[in-house]
């Protein structure tokens, strides 16, 4: 199960939701899935049941415990179900096109590095964001129930924090890979396999230690610069002028 934040235009009205992917560029939106799934059921109340149960909220459901994300999976289960039928509606799975993706973690309850030293929280980018110096490209991990529950792509852009849009649960296989143009950095995912990770709490957010990569050239403003690992890719967009720094 891959989960996002995506923020959700009804008319005039904009609202958060907890989204994840579907087999064919829709996403499924799990809260409004499962308010559907009770009323089906016949439960009373069955709004303020799924909020109970499965909250558009990704740290609200971390915070639910290893039953939270069951029920998370059981309402993207009859999604995909429902999919397979032909009949799903667009106002519980819209494709992601028309959606705007926030970070995974729009705003961490705590976020820190593997060091232990913090980073300011209010200061989270997502994708597509403009940034200021050559990103420093990592892994971040997501704490939940008193562990590491989840990891999403990351980067740091001097005081700014970058997440991805989408978590998954598990370390994939695969690598993890900064490119421009002609040019590619990349580290296989297996280099954090083996980290011992410190307990988290629901919402707090570490980053974990940065590979040593080969400098990108300088590039020029406007340039556009792709981090992916197997879960996501995500571009963003230099602003100015850069020196020529080392990633470490």
């Amino acid at each position: 199960m891959i989960l996002g934040t995506v923020l959700v235009r009804d008319g005039s009205i904009e609202r958060r939701a907890l989204v994840a992917r579907l087999p064919n560029g829709r996403v499924a939106d799990l809260h409004r899935i499962e308010q559907v799934r009770l009323r089906k059921l016949g439960e009373g109340h069955p709004e303020s049941l799924a909020e109970a149960l499965v909250p558009p909220s990704l740290r609200r459901l971390l915070e639910s415990g290893p039953r939270g994300i069951q029920r998370a999976k059981q309402a993207l289960a009859y999604a995909e179900k429902w999919l397979e039928r032909g009949d799903l509606p667009d106002w519980i799975a819209p494709s992601i096109e028309t959606l705007s993706l926030l970070p995974c973690f729009p705003r961490p309850f705590a976020l820190r590095r593997a060091d232990g030293s913090h980073r300011d929280r209010l200061v989270v980018k997502g994708p597509g964001a403009r940034i200021t110096t050559q990103p420093q490209i990592m892994l971040a991990v997501l704490g939940a129930f008193g562990e590491a529950r989840g990891f999403c792509l990351a980067a740091e852009d001097g005081e700014a924090t970058i997440l991805g849009g989408w978590m998954a649960f598990d370390l994939p296989k695969g690598h993890l890979e900064l490119r421009t143009g002609h040019h590619r950095r990349s580290v296989a995912l297996d280099a954090w396999e083996h980290l011992e990770l410190p307990p988290l709490r629901p919402g707090e957010v570490m980053l974990l230690p940065p590979p040593r990569l080969k400098a990108l050239p300088a590039l020029e403003p406007g340039a556009r610069l792709r981090l992916s690992w197997p879960v996501e890719e995500m571009e963003l967009i230099l602003g100015e002028n850069l020196p020529h720094p080392t990633l470490q």
